[in-house]
């Protein structure tokens, strides 16, 4: 069940024997009547790629999505306040209307799942009556941050991961799509290819996986802070090559997945995964990314982001990842598809930390000249930001804007004009006016202090990807397919970063997108879902005008959720 991998590093890929050229069926025809099981649909990824299929497929048979219940919502909750309401679904609401929930009732069944227990949670004989008639299992869940508790990590990564490729294993095709990150390339530089050697970690080390993680989840238990374990797991990774326990965690799952011989692994690694470029629609994002902290940070007097000018700042539009995913699944379906594929920039259309911080200037500028303070109209947009050396004092001098903001917010809750002023005084000078715009400014200076330890930590966290390695990520394989797509399928479905113009996107989608959907929640603010899909008759009357429901919420603004 095993294939053979590309190892090309080629920039204008040739077709092989490696990547045999086997032109694609329409997928049309290809998810005609599959039974996929997917997991992770309720991530910012997952979402666009079952948007898509159901909105451009939907000839597709069935969709099984295993979902964990949160607290005070079950499975199935979870996932009609998503298809009801999430921006991933407007195309399809804005489509069909009321027609939306028949699609979904007839094309897809949630199932609670726990993906950190065996079998997900399922029994052995549930497990295999959901598998008997699957033809793939498409796996988007996973934990992407990058230092949390490791045993959360391992968990969901590794054990995660495994658990669902034993659910693939009962399947009778045994057929396994698995989404993992291109960072798994580890602290190196230079072209990454689209390959897994199992039992050869980023820095040449051999080791035997299963026992790394033997030996890695016994330290953990002997250890009793938080700290103690993440300080543990980061020597183990980077002894190994890895920067951080997310990219150990996912690339130990690449080596463990990758021994197994009762499952046909697809793997597929995204780069960074950013805003919309169209659908569901342009500037679509979700939840505080890569992005968003360094759009935030040069939105502030600080001007210096402390990465190398000349790296790849390799990101790619949530659509383009979730279209060439139908297109990576669609190969699974056929058996044609080659084992790892990378999506990435830097290898096609490459982007630079030098560049995007200067467009960053540029749209931010707009941003303050058309919504900011006084301040940000008249000073702050007026700087010009730029790539520093994070090893020099200087650049890291954000660290003077928060030591500022906490002196400013200790002044000001010690100093009260009451305390220093007479009553006539104060009464003469409206000092409860006064008093009311300094505690104001107080609490900016509290929120802005937090930020900013959020962003410290997160700039120390990307420095290795914004800093100390230059990847190439190789992408043959993605625009070899893309290539053998069926004429009908290869402008929706295909690879199309090459199209990309950096400057209108970064610009006119991604800044924007980031200061709708991602900046809010850097100041703790809430971002907007749509308004619900009307009930049954609503949907009639609003399009006609024949009445208007009293108290109906104006569109997009009035239900608000927090982003998780």
């Amino acid at each position: 069940m095993q294939r053979t991998d590309v190892n090309t590093s080629s920039s204008t890929p040739e077709l092989s024997m490696n990547h045999p050229a086997t032109p694609m069926k329409p997928l049309r025809e290809t998810y005609a009547g599959k039974h996929l099981v997917v997991t992770g649909t309720t991530g910012f990824l997952g979402k666009v790629w079952l948007a898509m299929v159901l909105d451009f497929l939907p000839e597709v048979g069935h969709i099984t999505l295993l979902i964990r219940g949160k607290k005070g919502e079950s499975a199935d909750e979870r996932f009609t306040r998503i298809f009801e309401a999430s921006p991933a679904f407007r195309p399809l609401r804005d489509k069909l209307g009321q027609e939306l929930r028949a699609l979904i009732a007839d094309k897809v069944t949630v199932k609670k799942a726990a993906l950190t227990e065996p079998l997900c949670g399922f029994s052995e004989s549930e497990a295999k009556e959901l598998m008997a008639n699957v033809d793939a299992v498409v796996h988007f869940a996973g934990l992407t941050d990058f230092e949390p508790d490791p045993q959360w990590s391992i968990d969901a990564n590794i054990h995660g991961a495994a658990h669902v490729a034993d659910l693939a294993a009962l399947s009778p095709k045994h057929r396994y799509v698995h989404v993992s990150t291109t960072f798994v390339g580890g602290m190196r530089n230079g072209e990454i290819a689209e390959v897994v050697t199992p039992g050869i970690s980023p820095n040449g080390t051999r080791f035997d996986p299963s026992e790394e993680l033997r030996i890695c989840e016994a330290e953990i238990a002997k250890l009793e802070t938080k700290k103690e374990r993440i300080d543990l797991v980061m020597a183990r990774a980077q002894a190994l090559g890895w920067p951080n326990i997310y990219t150990y965690s996912k690339g130990l799952s690449e080596h463990l997945i990758d021994l197994r011989t009762d499952v046909v692994t697809t793997t597929y690694r995204p780069a960074i995964v950013e805003c919309a470029r169209n659908y569901p629609f342009q500037g679509w994002n979700e939840g505080i990314n890569t992005s968003g902290p360094i759009v935030w940070l040069l939105s502030t007097s600080f001007q210096r982001f402390p990465a190398k000018a000349t790296n790849n700042f390799d990101i790619v539009p949530v659509d383009t990842v979730a279209r060439t995913m139908v297109m990576v699944t669609g190969r699974a379906l056929e058996d044609t598809a080659q084992h790892v594929y990378q999506c990435a920039s830097g290898h096609q259309n490459p982007f630079t930390f030098e560049r995007a911080v200067d467009l960053c200037g540029i749209a931010i500028r707009r941003m303050h000249k058309r919504t900011g303070n006084s301040v940000e109209k008249n000073f702050t947009a007026y700087l010009d930001s730029h790539c520093a050396d994070p090893t020099k004092t200087e650049v890291l001098g954000f660290r003077r804007m928060q030591k500022a903001a906490k002196a400013t917010r200790s002044f000001l809750r010690s100093h009260k004009l009451e305390r220093y002023l007479s009553p006539s005084l104060f009464e003469k000078i409206d000092g409860k006016r006064i008093q009311k715009a300094l505690d104001e400014v107080s609490k900016e200076a509290r929120s802005t202090d937090r930020i900013l330890d959020r962003v410290d930590g997160m700039l120390r966290q990307y420095r290795p990807f914004i800093h100390d390695y230059n990847y190439t990520f190789l992408t043959d394989n993605l625009v070899i397919d893309t290539q053998m797509l069926a004429e009908e399928d290869r402008e929706r479905f295909g690879f199309d970063i090459h199209d990309i113009c950096w400057r209108d996107y970064w610009m006119n989608t991604q800044v924007p997108g980031l200061e709708k959907w991602s900046l809010p929640l850097m100041r703790n603010e809430k971002v907007p879902d749509d308004p619900p899909l009307p009930r049954l008759g609503e949907e009639k009357a609003r399009r006609t005008g024949e009445f208007v429901i009293a108290g109906q919420p104006t569109p997009a603004n009035e239900t608000m959720v927090r982003a998780s």
